[in-house]
């Protein structure tokens, strides 16, 4: 039996991994995402499923949730390819794709995996936001110049019908997508950790999506979303700040199935502008060396009750609620992902988004489906 939630604010779910659960598993925990009062329900991507025909199937088997990507690789798709996913979604679904996530995705997926180097993201970046926004969106774009990386990307003059565009990655000739823009808006953001594609963020993107964002991060990006959206003429207040936080059960063994993730976290260079600007640089430091020897579980050690507590949604229920809060009332988009206990995996998931629609709303939230 169904029970219809109201809606806890602006806060969505994701999967750590959508290899992780099977598709009707995956279904099961949107539409309960859905009945809870969530606004969003985002998609990952790295070795398990395909972010697009994920979507699409939530899509079909929800009625209100938003749809995002969080976040759809510019480096194992073209600009052009994930307009016309991005296309598509938003149609079956009524509009209902309002969550544009793109980034390089992760080092090993993107390079180990798809065997394509991971070579001046942040021009890439500028690329594919241009030429989305170029197919996707119904309005004229007009030649503007951009500076990034001392690189100059010119964009050629387009219409809403055929789209022209002279980078140095890509270059689109008079193309169009057959069924037209969509009508209506699709938000893109980019994934940014580190200041330079932060940046460039603030001066194109509708928003950023970073990773286990603390205080400390925060105020860093705040400082370069005001300097940079200033410069560029626009309203700091227009670029929407997203995370991922990680969460687990209220356990013991939930705290540890949790430090074990952040161990990642902590060993993958690509996330060391946030360890260092939350004051564990030399954490950091010494937990890749010890990665690197191929000791996790010495690894693991460095990462500290502390730690998990700033990193992740974690702690006790009080402590969980103002990590919550805190994010909320400064506009921040926390994106929810469980991390499981071995064994745990579905059922883990389900009972973190009902003790995070707790945390929010502070009321009684049983399982929205029985």
């Amino acid at each position: 039996m169904r029970k219809e939630k109201a809606m806890l604010g602006k806060i969505g779910v994701t999967l750590l991994n959508t290899g992780d659960m099977s598709m009707s598993e995956i279904v099961r925990y949107a539409q309960e995402a859905e009945a809870l009062g969530y606004e969003g329900f985002w998609a990952t991507e790295g070795d398990g499923k395909d972010t697009f025909s994920l979507l699409t199937l939530v899509a079909s088997a929800t009625q209100h949730i938003r749809l995002g990507t969080g976040i759809a690789s510019f480096y194992s798709r073209t600009p052009t390819l994930l307009a016309i996913g991005a296309s598509t979604l938003y149609r079956m679904s009524g509009g209902r794709f309002q969550h544009f996530g793109v980034g390089t995705g992760g080092v090993c997926f993107t390079e180990r995996g798809h065997g394509v180097k991971i070579d001046r993201p942040v021009v890439r970046a500028q690329e594919t936001v241009d030429i989305i926004r170029g197919l996707l969106l119904r309005r004229d774009v007009t030649p503007r110049q951009a500076q990034v990386d001392a690189q100059p990307i010119d964009l050629v003059r387009g219409t809403s019908e055929h789209f022209s565009y002279d980078g140095q990655f890509f270059q689109v000739r008079d193309f169009r997508l057959r069924e037209g823009p969509v009508d209506g808006y699709v938000p893109i953001y980019i994934s940014a950790i580190g200041p330079k594609m932060a940046a460039l963020a603030a001066r194109i993107a509708d928003g950023i999506v970073t990773n286990g964002l603390t205080k400390e991060a925060y105020d860093r990006y705040i400082a370069i979303i005001k300097r940079e959206a200033e410069e560029a003429g626009r309203d700091p207040q227009e670029i929407k700040l997203y995370t991922l936080k990680m969460m687990g059960v209220e356990t013991d063994e939930a705290v540890e199935a949790v430090r074990r993730s952040l161990t990642f976290f902590f060993a993958s260079a690509h996330y060391y502008p946030i360890m260092e600007a939350s004051g564990y640089a030399s954490e950091a430091q010494q937990i890749q060396r010890i990665w690197r020897t191929g000791d996790f579980v010495a690894a693991s050690r460095i990462v500290t009750d502390e730690m998990v507590e700033k990193f992740a949604i974690m702690g006790s229920a009080a402590q969980r609620r103002e990590h919550l809060q805190w994010m909320m009332e400064r506009g921040v988009y926390p994106i929810l992902y469980p991390v499981w206990r071995p064994g745990s995996t579905a059922d883990d998931y389900l009972d973190i988004i009902r003790l995070g629609a707790q945390y929010v709303s502070a009321e009684d939230t049983a399982p929205a489906y029985a």
